[in-house]
């Protein structure tokens, strides 16, 4: 293998690259770790992009398998509506609480105007009405993650 420019040729003609892993480095040339993430504001904030757009995605796809349920209910529907129930809450909370430490940071992010606006699974509300009228019969089997 040739160490000057990181290639070789196999014996059939073809080349093969080595790709050397780069450390990450800020602007100024600095090494950026990983656990350096809480201390580093610029990276806080794209964390918090990525957390605003998932649960935004997840709110999407909620209020798409909520009208879903609607039409025709579907077991494997209903739990993929409940697991992404208790993620959308987890994910807000999580948001919320990078947004404050982001504050601590001098950088004021608000979530009010980033994240869609949730009340929750209108399918979800009406299955517990339904259990509560019934004196809770049915039972509640929780969500376990």
């Amino acid at each position: 293998m040739d160490s000057n420019n990181n290639n070789s040729t196999a014996p059939s003609g073809n080349r093969h690259f080595v790709v050397n892993a780069v450390p990450r480095v800020t602007a100024s040339g600095n090494p950026i770790s990983l656990s350096d993430d809480d201390e580093m504001p610029i990276l806080m904030e794209a964390k918090l992009r990525e957390m605003v757009t998932s649960v935004n995605q997840l709110i999407l796809s909620n209020q798409e398998l909520d009208q879903a349920l609607l039409e025709d209910r579907d077991d494997d529907l209903l739990d993929a509506l409940k697991e992404n129930e208790a993620l959308i809450h987890r994910k807000i909370f999580e948001a919320t609480s990078l947004a404050a430490k982001l504050s601590k940071h001098g950088v004021h992010i608000s979530l009010a105007d980033k994240i869609m606006q949730y009340d929750g699974s209108s399918v979800l509300k009406k299955i517990q009405d339904e259990n509560d009228r019934a004196g809770g019969k049915y039972g509640d089997d929780g969500i376990y993650l």
